[in-house]
């Protein structure tokens, strides 16, 4: 039996785009078992009757678990309760999320605090998560997280600004919604959640002695889930017209292709414990690179502080495994 046969794998949004195929590609490479977890069960056993279509015969343990909205932190808090005991994950793939497509800045409220959207369901709830499946015990020994991160994270010009924060304080009245904001941009708030994921990933792979953490991009990837919340003639426009011609120019590479470089960072092929991981300078897709010098708020040790005291007064204290 060889090492990827025994590995026990956990990924959120796995019904769809870069979660799907991502799955689909660990199934046949043979891993031992896979949770897919989703916001609801038809979406879990959908998805994973399209992976056995794909590959009948398979060997993998496909397991489908609910529950795992990333803006409802007792959701996500029942569902990981009802994840079998006593069978850790030697990886965990935290990708769920998506762009809050609206005309002004929308805000969830936890704990009495208002939180911008689309940080909370592309950071807070993932992170919320990989608390929860820490709280149970359900996380292995060296086991391996990953964040999905993404370009935008350090600025796509013509497409997302790059995200910075001269003061901390203007980074808490983004988060909170407070003072002169500038005007809502989709692409750009989740540029600023990319950044915040990286963050995020920068800190607890500083605090976490028994887990790799790493932050990693595979590049601009045309017809991912991203989209599903914008209007349907729009994201089909986006979708087949505009990230088809990058596709076709080279400036943006298939879900599968996207999802076969996660699967060899999820697998250990590149990646270790800090990493931020993307493409080069000035590309949006090319041979995977170290990000940090791309955009100063990556390695921001005072905005790493000042969101992980957020994290934590939000949701509950961090205990260092």
């Amino acid at each position: 039996m060889n090492q990827t046969e025994q590995l026990s794998v956990f990924i959120t949004g796995a019904n769809g785009g870069m979660g799907l195929d991502t799955s689909k590609i660990l199934v046949s490479s043979g891993i031992h078992r896979l949770v897919m977890a989703t916001r609801t069960m038809d979406k879990a056993v959908t998805a994973k009757s399209k992976i056995d279509t794909a590959y009948p015969g398979h060997q993998t343990q496909i397991e489908v678990a609910s529950g795992f909205d990333m803006t409802d932190p007792k959701a996500i808090e029942k569902a990981v309760h009802k994840l079998p005991k006593d069978q850790p994950f030697n990886i965990i793939f935290l990708q769920a999320g998506g762009v809050i497509f609206s005309n002004d800045y929308s805000y969830l409220t936890w704990n009495n605090t208002a939180i911008e959207k689309t940080i909370f369901q592309n950071v807070i709830g993932p992170y919320i998560t990989l608390l929860q499946l820490k709280k149970h015990g359900l996380i292995a020994p060296n086991a391996r997280v990953v964040f999905a991160g993404g370009e935008g994270a350090r600025g796509i010009p013509g497409m997302i600004e790059k995200p910075v924060f001269d003061t901390i304080n203007d980074f808490k009245n983004y988060i909170y919604g407070k003072g002169n904001l500038p005007k809502y941009n989709p692409m750009n708030a989740i540029g600023v959640s990319k950044l915040m994921g990286a963050v995020l990933s920068q800190k607890l792979s500083s605090l976490e002695k028994n887990m790799d953490v790493i932050w990693f991009t595979p590049g601009l990837t045309y017809g991912t889930n991203g989209l599903a919340a914008k209007p349907a003639i729009q994201r089909w426009f986006m979708e087949k017209i505009m990230f088809g011609i990058a596709g076709f120019l080279g400036f943006a590479q298939s879900p599968m292709q996207g999802a076969q470089k996660y699967v060899d960072c999820l697998l250990g092929v590149y990646g270790k414990n800090g990493d931020v991981l993307g493409a080069p300078e000035g590309k949006v897709l090319g041979d995977l690179v170290d990000q940090k010098p791309m955009n100063q708020m990556f390695t921001n040790t005072a905005l790493q502080d000042e969101f992980w005291h957020i994290l934590n007064t939000i949701y509950m204290p961090y205990h260092v495994i």
